[in-house]
């Protein structure tokens, strides 16, 4: 009996020690800046895109079974473990509470609410195009420009629509059109056509050429409103990360002569508004510091480093061209973005407010990069009507 006592009674140690080694490495992956290796950035971004969750149900299961674990004989030998386990189990559950309360208070500001169970409605993400919407917009070179036409059902309205062109992410130098279906099916739902486009990737593109890919297609949706009822005066560009650097460049830069569209295009490449998730808007910022500076493929992607290529960083930098008459821009950005730092978005925000131009800067507590990833958390439920508003506001519909 004495040795049955004994393994019951580490049994029992080992289970609280492991419950607070998860809880302890859950916190890390919500809270502490990781390393971005692939496999550590994705289990970062899940952690804290579903937060609440993550660390509210270990924390719950900790705090039942210490209780319940609490008079037994063998907690009373190993008393230590519970502690450790309880006050593990604490603070993973006033972690999970503390982005809730934070997002609700957001919320709360812009006139919305957060809705639990809307948590848990899945991912925002497509690991391919929607190929059976695709055609080709340009051709540059030997590269065949490709977008997703995704269009409201119903009818042909009877008068015109806005549209939306949206740039995807992946960093410049990965990613797809259609890579986050949800958002195309809402705009769609409120009446948008959306064309997803694709855009030529690092490190065979530069930046600058990026944009000018981008160009390209506003104005290929320009000169084809009329195939899909859109209204060419209300077309609306927006982006995700590296997508969001592009679509404001692009739009701050539509009355320049650089960066050129790729392709020939019917007329200007100006648009009504701009939108950018958590995209980068000083390149070198973004570099500074770090090993980047001297790093190759970053010289090849910019056109050089900081001193030779400095007019290339400056157009890719939306802070750098900021003026009184920019389209109106809405910034959407995570206050716990571990990829692309918030005082980017910040900094932005600051320097449109100055110039006066019309702007509106909305960020999302404890968000991590890609937040929308995940259709139903926090950031996400504050972002659609934030982002819904200013569509009727700038794009009248």
């Amino acid at each position: 009996m004495p040795v049955a006592r004994g393994i019951g009674r580490w049994l029992t140690v080992a289970l609280l020690l492991l419950l607070a080694a998860l809880e302890v490495l859950l916190l890390v992956l919500v809270f502490v800046p990781l390393p971005r290796r692939p496999l550590v950035a994705a289990a970062s971004v899940l952690a804290t895109s579903w937060c609440t969750a993550v660390l509210g149900v270990p924390a719950l299961l900790g705090l039942v079974l210490v209780r319940a674990l609490w008079r037994t004989r063998a907690v009373r030998t190993t008393r230590w473990a519970a502690w450790v386990a309880l006050s593990a189990s604490a603070v993973a559950l006033a972690s999970a509470l503390a982005p809730y309360a934070a997002a609700l208070a957001t919320a709360r500001v812009h006139g919305e609410g957060l809705s639990l169970a809307a948590q848990f409605a899945g991912l925002n993400y497509a690991r391919e195009p929607a190929r059976d919407r695709t055609l080709v917009y340009a051709r540059v070179g030997k590269h065949r420009m490709k977008m997703d036409v995704w269009l409201p059902g119903g009818r042909r309205p009877r008068t015109t629509r806005p549209a939306v062109v949206w740039v995807h992410g992946g960093g410049w130098e990965s990613g797809h059109r259609s890579q986050t279906p949800r958002w195309n099916e809402w705009l769609n739902d409120r009446g948008y056509a959306v064309f997803d486009i694709e855009y030529r990737l690092a490190p065979r593109a530069t930046q600058l050429q990026q944009i000018g890919d981008v160009k390209c297609a506003i104005g290929w949706v320009r000169g084809n409103a009329a195939r899909y009822a859109v209204d060419p005066s209300r077309i609306v560009l927006a982006g995700t990360s590296a997508g969001g650097n592009l679509a404001l460049s692009a739009a701050y830069t539509a009355r320049d002569n650089r960066p050129r569209p790729s392709c020939e295009t019917r007329g200007d490449t100006s648009v009504r508004a701009v939108v950018s998730f958590y995209g980068p808007t000083d390149m070198a910022g973004m570099i500074a510091g770090g090993a980047n500076r001297a790093d190759p493929r970053v010289r090849r992607f910019m056109g050089g480093s900081l001193m030779t290529a400095s007019a290339g960083f400056r157009l890719g930098s939306p802070v750098r061209l900021v003026r009184g008459d920019v389209p109106p821009t809405l910034l959407l950005h995570g206050s716990h973005d571990r990829l692309v730092p918030v005082r980017q978005a910040r900094e932005l925000s600051t320097r449109l407010a100055r110039a006066g131009a019309v702007h509106e800067y909305v960020e999302i507590p404890w968000a991590d990069h890609a937040f929308d990833y995940n259709w139903g958390n926090w950031g996400t439920q504050i972002a659609r009507p934030v982002l819904a508003r200013f569509l009727r506001l700038h794009a009248g519909h």
